[in-house]
């Protein structure tokens, strides 16, 4: 490079381009030092916006530099903690809520070990399986509806539904726990139960309206698996939507009057900047979700504590409030941890690009430290107001969540969406006949009635009752007819866990090609009693306690019949199919 240099400057010296003296001036000069790296921040940013159409043009993104650099070294310092555990991939975006700007967008990790990882797959567009993510959207839409209060009581049961059996991440059941402990839970099988009724087309048709662009396929395509990860989703909508959501409450408050909501307030993220990016609202009386259903969502995702299997972050050491909910595929493929408040949302997802799954590869081990890490580069203290004129105290049963009935003892006061005033009274509570002693039940036909006692009782169906007795020490099984005082009882005693109604069993053949077998399961409310199994009308056995007992049903369709020692009888139908 000298040589060449010093070349070049006699041929303009000897065509008198320049003298003697400053030839021999500019020879002596350094040569240049090794060529600076082109900044790289933003990689992917700047490869969308090509396939945007922007590659012929110069734009100016609403990145804020400094919050990218020290979000990218973030990402790099969890990379190199991951990365033990095989985990390569990671991306994260923030957003300022008011607007929709893009405040840092980071689509995947740098990977220095080699190219065979994918660090050039711009994460946040790429679709992935939601695990958990879309919960706080089904939550507030059922409070919207007023089709539940917040604490309202779903099952928590072994639960069959057309071949679809969802299970709880723990493989666990409660029996019975309240909506807003599932959702911080992340429990599954009460979310399908609300799903169930809040019904899948109506969110499928509800999430597109917020922003989410990767539902391509009918409802039925997902089915009430839409709510457990059945359905793919991107970084960029759903912290979009999140932010949406967090925006539509901020401005609740904007406008007084009784079109309080901007119609678009729900819309995606933007990253080119433009001088005034604040939308001209277009007011109406209602919106996707209402203030108060958003409200309450955000307030119990703001829980720090969380129990169960979303222990591994239990305790974030920071007095900011953060409304946070992460999620975990099936297989352990993508995680993901979402955060939000009044001024910005933040959204990680952690995995590998290539699809594959690791053990530990959870939205609370792998993907919350990392959303955590970011909001503390971000200003604010700040959290949302109490939307008020959207809500209204009611009297709610402390036990069962719903709203207070004739026979409930123990309440609380609390403000719910005005929806709520709506939703179902407490269906547990009921009146029964005790003896003086309180000991046994009993009616007018086999005692005076002076000495009938008659009290209220929380009383569960049998199969939720017999999960969740196990977990609240505190809950009373209903007290037994005394002996001299045998009648029929507007409660049901005992259930089937399984089979479930009119179910159709695949029992495998052994490795001798001998038809397999299954185990049936029942809940008894009385833990002394016998019951007694019928199969097609013929005696196979009994139980005491723990009531299960293997079949080896041959093809075709059965009738199973249990009765108890106190003639309690149940049948249920279901058919054999041959593999």
């Amino acid at each position: 490079l000298k040589a060449k240099r010093n070349r070049l400057l006699d041929k303009l010296r000897d065509s008198r381009r320049i003298d003697s003296l400053d030839c021999e001036l500019a020879k002596a000069e350094p040569l240049p030092g090794k060529p600076n790296p082109l900044p790289t921040h933003a990689r992917h940013l700047l490869t969308r916006s090509v396939k945007d159409g922007y590659g012929q043009k110069r734009i100016r993104s609403t990145i804020q530099i400094q919050l990218q650099r020290r979000a990218e070294q973030i990402l790099d310092d969890h990379h190199q903690r991951l990365k033990g555990n095989h985990i390569f991939s990671i991306a994260a975006i923030v957003l300022e809520v008011e607007s929709g700007k893009v405040l840092a967008y980071v689509g995947n990790a740098d990977i220095e070990e080699n190219n065979s990882f994918g660090d050039e797959v711009d994460v946040i567009m790429a679709p992935r399986s939601t695990g958990s993510i879309l919960k706080p959207f089904l939550y507030a839409a059922m409070l919207n509806e007023g089709k539940m209060l917040s604490k309202t009581l779903w099952p928590d049961i072994p639960t069959f539904i057309n071949g679809f059996t969802p299970k709880n991440f723990s493989k666990e059941y409660d029996g019975a726990v309240g909506a807003d402990k599932a959702l911080i839970r992340s429990l599954n099988v009460p979310a399908v139960h609300m799903l169930r009724e809040y019904r899948y087309e109506k969110l499928h048709t509800l999430l597109r309206d917020m922003g989410m662009t990767t539902l391509s396929n009918p409802p039925d395509h997902y089915g009430l698996s839409l709510i457990l990860g059945g359905a793919e989703g991107t970084l960029w909508d759903i912290t979009g939507m999140y932010a949406s959501m967090a925006r539509t409450l901020n401005h609740y408050f904007h406008h007084p009057g009784s079109s309080r909501y901007g119609k678009n307030d729900y819309h995606a993220p933007v990253y080119v900047y433009k001088a005034n990016l604040k939308r001209k609202p277009i007011l109406q009386e209602n919106s996707l979700l209402s203030a108060g259903a958003i409200y309450q969502t955000f307030d119990v995702l703001k829980e720090v504590y969380r129990p169960g299997e979303e222990s591994g972050w239990r305790y974030f050491n920071n007095a900011r409030k953060i409304a946070w909910k992460t999620g975990t595929s099936f297989g352990h493929r993508d995680a993901w941890a979402i955060g939000v408040t009044p001024e910005f949302a933040v959204g990680v997802w952690v995995g590998n690009a290539s699809g594959e799954g690791r053990p530990g590869l959870t939205g609370t081990e792998a993907a919350a430290p990392v959303m955590f890490d970011i909001f503390s580069q971000l200003p604010g203290q700040s959290w949302f107001h109490q939307p008020k004129p959207e809500m209204e105290y009611a009297v709610v049963c402390s036990k069962s969540g719903h709203r207070i009935s004739a026979q409930c003892g123990d309440y609380d006061t609390l403000l719910i969406t005005r929806s709520g005033l709506i939703s179902t009274v407490c269906p547990y509570h009921k009146n029964i006949h005790l003896s003086n002693d309180g000991k046994f039940r009993i009616h007018a036909a086999c005692d005076d009635i002076k000495n009938i006692r008659t009290v209220s009782w929380f009383v569960l169906p049998p199969v939720q009752e017999h999960y969740y007795k196990a977990r609240n020490i505190s809950y009373k099984p209903l007290p037994l007819y005394r002996s001299d005082c045998q009648a029929a009882s507007a409660f049901l005693h005992m259930d089937l866990v399984y089979p479930k109604p009119d179910v159709r069993i695949i029992i495998p053949r052994e490795l001798n090609g001998q038809m397999g077998g299954t185990v049936f399961e029942l809940a008894h409310s009385n833990p002394t009693a016998i019951v007694y199994w019928h199969l097609d009308g013929t005696y196979i056995g009994s139980t005491r306690k723990n009531h299960r007992i293997p079949l080896q049903p041959q093809t075709g369709k059965h009738v199973l019949t249990v009765v108890d020692d106190r003639g309690e009888v149940l049948e249920r139908k279901f058919e054999v199919i041959s593999p």
